[in-house]
């Protein structure tokens, strides 16, 4: 039937091009945070300087979990959300949340700080552009 139906192609090909920049999308901030954590984490350990290895292994391993949750969170949670806050909020919610754990100098506050700020920051997104009830609109345009 897709055969023969062409708007039943483009409906697949743009599925398909949203999922791929997911993905895509997923990889890049998780290593830009696995970038971050890294420098921050040998701050807060008062570990020597990452070596290019360290950062190597870091930016694969937060990329491919980027790849493989930021999809998942997306589809199943943040489908009202525009694309770009899905991707950057989270993100910058992570280092914020490493910041902050460095500025304390806390190991713990560092590890348990960037998956709380990525879990708060989506829930908020979440809940910002959740589906609201047609009883919370205004039919007539004025006041109740």
């Amino acid at each position: 039937m897709a055969a023969s139906n062409p708007y039943l192609k483009r409906f697949f090909a743009t599925r398909r091009r949203l999922k791929v920049g997911l993905v895509i999308a997923g990889a890049v901030s998780g290593a830009i945070v696995g970038a971050a954590i890294t420098v921050l984490g040998r701050i807060v350990a008062g570990a020597p300087p990452a070596t290019l290895m360290n950062f190597v292994i870091n930016l694969c391993w937060f990329g491919l979990f980027g790849a493989i949750i930021g999809p998942i969170v997306t589809w199943s949670a943040l489908r009202r959300v525009p694309l770009w806050r899905t991707v950057l909020e989270p993100l910058v919610a992570g280092v914020c949340g490493a910041a902050i754990g460095v500025a304390v100098g806390s190991p713990v506050l560092f590890l348990a700080l960037v998956p709380v700020a990525i879990g708060v920051a989506a829930a908020r997104l979440g809940f910002a552009y959740r589906e609201k009830h047609p009883a919370y609109h205004l039919t007539d345009g004025g006041a109740v």
